[in-house]
């Protein structure tokens, strides 16, 4: 998809060269979003249009081929690892908190090294982390080597998206268009890879397909990326000992979002207890960021409300997104008995309808910029697709759920194509790249917050529908660990499942009306 989004720009571009005139909101957004890129020593090597393009695709693939490959081989990684559960959930959460910690420091380390060495360097990071999760025989080095793998990964979408700012500004929308036929299209082929590498090599070779993927990576991007750094006058503040305080702060709130899953019946006031005090963490130090000339992030920048608008939104989409993926493969291959490669092929079917959906709405957009319309649009198809999901998720016909399973891909990006659009709109461009930092940020917490709440909902609704008597049944203990289900152990998770997509329908229904009667995005 995004090979052939590079060529036909790339022709469109150099044939029929256009300015664009009259742009609407969300063109006008892209002009402005120049993040405080580095300064100096200036980097005038030519780069071709075309070869930025490849830079934009090849750095954003990473992190999204890669992670959607990992969720959906969990089960086949966790009985190859004879992890539990929860084992594998607090690897997911150090994932978390280091990528976190580096999102931080992204601007930091741009401001000091440069992307070109930044990126190689990260590409470097994630392959070693790779490799020990391949190479691994137990929690320990798995969690290592995902830690490596979030420190690695999270450079990569920030950096991609930031890589359109150096395109001219006639060409930032097609940059735009590569961007996210990137990142969903990497997304979509993910479930059908991992199907097809778990079959050729086991459970290990996901992780080993990444070796190459990076050095194909650092081969296409290395040469064309820009090496410009700040001088040092200009540069944000180190913060080293704040950041010390908040790994420890998004860890316990990572661990009290975890802890949802797996403590919250046996020690409520433990979970309820770290997640406060976590919070209360973060609030002293962005509050102590405020106060800084040259904070890590400039809060005081993002402080407006379109910002805190969009942000919110975004947390509802992602918190969405992760927990109609998290549930998805868990409902076909075990719940309906399927086997991996029919989950895979309709999972990246959905997926693809994603994309298509995507770039559908980048075209309307153009035309009708309004973006209320289209988010509540996207709300209504994803509450009417869940809803309709959790009324047949327990039939013994698979076939029965398909409409419903590609609707939900059509309907995310339609609501979460106008939050892109509006949430950045008036950001000042020398903040830019700290609000695309704060808004993965937020795409990390809503997603582990997605699992962390589908798991819980897994637990309790199975063991009701298997057993009344029994409130916190093991749902993962038989299925994550090669043990065949039981005919009554599937129907259980089948209704489980489905209780799940009900609750993702509420949760999108709820947000109609907000969305509706807001008047910041219009």
């Amino acid at each position: 998809m995004s090979i052939l989004l590079i060529k036909s720009i790339d022709l469109k571009h150099h044939t029929t060269p256009t300015r664009l005139e009259q742009p609407h909101p969300q063109e006008r957004s892209l002009r402005v979003q120049s993040a405080t890129m580095p300064l100096s020593p200036p980097d005038d090597r030519p780069v071709s249009l075309r070869s930025l393009l490849w830079v934009i695709a090849a750095v954003t693939c990473v992190e999204f081929f890669e992670t959607g490959m990992v969720t959906f081989a969990a089960a086949p990684i966790m009985g190859g690892l004879g992890l539990r559960a929860e084992e594998f959930a607090f690897a997911y959460t150090v994932y978390g908190v280091c990528a976190i910690f580096m999102l931080y420091k992204h601007q930091w380390v741009v401001e000091r090294f440069g992307y070109r060495d930044f990126i190689l360097a990260s590409l470097g990071v994630f392959a070693v982390g790779a490799t020990l999760c391949a190479t691994a025989d137990g929690l320990t080095q798995f969690a290592a080597g995902r830690a490596l793998q979030g420190m690695g990964g999270a450079t990569f979408f920030t950096a991609g998206r930031l890589q359109i700012n150096r395109l001219p500004a006639e060409a930032r929308f097609s940059g735009l268009l590569v961007f996210i036929g990137t990142l969903l299209g990497a997304t979509a082929i993910s479930p059908l890879a991992a199907a097809g590498l778990i079959t050729l090599g086991g459970w290990q070779a996901p992780f080993w397909a990444m070796l190459p993927l990076t050095a194909a990576v650092a081969w296409i991007a290395g040469p064309r990326l820009d090496r410009d750094t700040t001088p040092p006058e200009a540069r944000s503040e180190e913060h080293w000992g704040w950041l010390l305080g908040l790994v420890i702060a998004v860890f316990a709130l990572q661990y009290a979002i975890q802890g949802l899953q797996f403590e919250l019946l046996s020690h409520p006031g433990q979970v309820l207890a770290t997640g406060a005090a976590s919070i209360i963490a973060l609030s002293i130090f962005a509050a102590r960021q405020w106060q800084r000339e040259r904070p890590l992030i400039d809060y005081r920048g993002l402080f407006q409300l379109r910002y805190l608008f969009g942000i919110a939104f975004y947390f509802c989409g992602y918190f969405m997104l992760g927990l109609i993926g998290f549930i998805l493969p868990i409902l076909f291959q075990h719940g309906l008995g399927q086997s991996m490669t029919t989950t895979a092929m309709v999972l990246s079917a959905s997926m693809s309808c994603s994309v298509l959906a995507a770039l559908a709405h980048v075209a309307l957009a153009r035309r009708w910029p309004r973006l209320r319309p289209f988010m509540l649009s996207g709300l209504v198809l994803l509450a009417t697709a869940s809803l309709w999901l959790g009324q047949s998720a327990a039939v013994t016909d698979w076939q029965q759920i398909i409409i419903p399973t590609l609707l939900v891909g059509l309907a995310v990006p339609i609501y979460m194509g106008p939050v892109a659009f509006g949430t950045f709109t008036q950001i000042a461009p020398k903040v830019f790249s700290h609000a695309y930092q704060v808004k993965n940020i937020v795409r990390q917490l809503g997603l582990s917050s997605a699992i962390a709440v589908g798991t819980l909902v897994l637990e309790w609704r199975y063991a009701r529908h298997l057993d009344t008597g029994h409130a916190s049944l093991d749902w993962a203990a038989r299925l994550l660990h090669g043990a065949p289900a039981s005919a009554q152990h599937a129907a259980a998770l089948a209704q489980a499942c489905a209780d799940a997509y009900t609750a993702c329908g509420l949760v999108a229904l709820a947000l109609i009306p907000v969305v509706a009667l807001q008047r910041v995005f219009r």
